[in-house]
């Protein structure tokens, strides 16, 4: 999982009141995990880390460094990022279901997004007061675009030849293609799927009141706000999406609750005494969540219907703050 972004420690806006909430709150209680009590389902059905090891259907994958990231497939290949244990000195290749390696080049692991058409990476990079966002290939690494945007920004969503950019006050779309950057929305924007036609963004510093809010990309048309949660991830046809506590931060989040767009509380999650790492779409519907437990961890499969179990069962490894190789 990504940590809180940063643009949290860089957002001036003020004071906004922390009572506007579309949705109430509903009363039913979060569903508790315990991974090892809970039903075995089928097995993960989209590619996906389990550990270090890329899984998908027959395919198994290990990919030995500290830190592993898969951002999706491209073509029949997996295109993956590794880091040391801070999430540092990141390399990305795309790697075929053989286990042949194709270097792609280097960028920061939570920084770098593959592109919803899966052709190109598009990474971000900080210099002081602007960040260079880079596109390139994802089957070559070769450089497809650049563009140097003031101030801290993150790349949200790519596809084609638009790149969403979220910065400190603004949201802009980046036509790649003519050179065109236009302005989405005045506001901090952190988490998009363009083709869904959603967005998500801040209206201020969460830690001094602000919230969040989710917007249509193409009209601006507001469909929720939150002043305590924020969004993690939206589904593939931007019916739903997963959010989180506003605030959560560190290894994980304790707290998930899967949403209409609208902001309908459909079901909540919490893991005992644990967190929960990956958090996705495996369709529509269903959401998989990687339970972190007191002893075990699994991938689990949460739909209208209730959860289950997506994984065999592994024992639970704390996450460690040192650094170390990247092999």
């Amino acid at each position: 999982m990504r940590p809180l972004p940063a643009l949290l420690g860089v957002l001036t806006a003020g004071t906004l009141a922390a009572t506007l909430l579309t949705a109430p709150a509903s009363a039913a209680p979060p569903t508790h995990l315990v991974p090892a009590k809970l039903p075995r389902g089928a097995d993960v059905t989209i590619p996906h880390l389990d550990g270090k090891t890329i899984v998908d259907g027959t395919v198994r994958i290990r990919v030995s460094a500290p830190t592993v990231v898969l951002l999706g497939t491209s073509g029949t290949s997996y295109v993956v990022g590794t880091a040391d244990r801070a999430g540092a000195h990141g390399r990305f290749f795309r790697i075929a279901p053989d286990g042949t390696r194709t270097p792609l080049g280097r960028g920061e692991v939570y920084l770098t997004e593959l592109s919803g058409d899966s052709q190109n990476l598009v990474s971000a990079r900080i210099h002081g007061r602007t960040t260079k966002v880079k596109v390139w290939s994802a089957t070559t690494g070769a450089t497809v675009a650049t563009r140097t945007f003031r101030g801290y920004s993150t790349v949200l969503d790519a596809d084609g030849t638009r790149v969403l950019v979220g910065g400190e006050h603004r949201t802009r779309l980046w036509h790649t293609g003519t050179g065109v950057v236009g302005v989405v929305s005045r506001t901090a924007g952190y988490a998009a799927d363009l083709s869904a036609d959603v967005f998500a963004a801040y209206t201020g510093d969460p830690y001094r009141d602000g919230c969040s809010v989710v917007r249509r990309i193409s009209t601006g048309d507001l469909l929720w706000r939150s002043c305590r949660e924020r969004v993690q991830v939206f589904n593939a046809d931007g019916s739903r999406m997963a959010t989180v506590d506003l605030l959560s931060d560190g290894i994980g989040p304790g707290y998930v609750a899967m949403r209409a767009i609208t902001g309908h509380k459909l079901g909540s999650y919490t893991v005992n005494k644990g967190w929960f790492g990956a958090i996705t779409f495996e369709t529509p519907a269903a959401l998989l969540l990687e339970a972190n437990g007191a002893r075990k961890t699994a991938m689990v499969r949460c739909t209208d219907a209730g959860c289950e179990r997506a994984s065999a069962l592994r024992a639970t490894v704390s996450p460690r703050t040192s650094g170390g190789p990247v092999v």
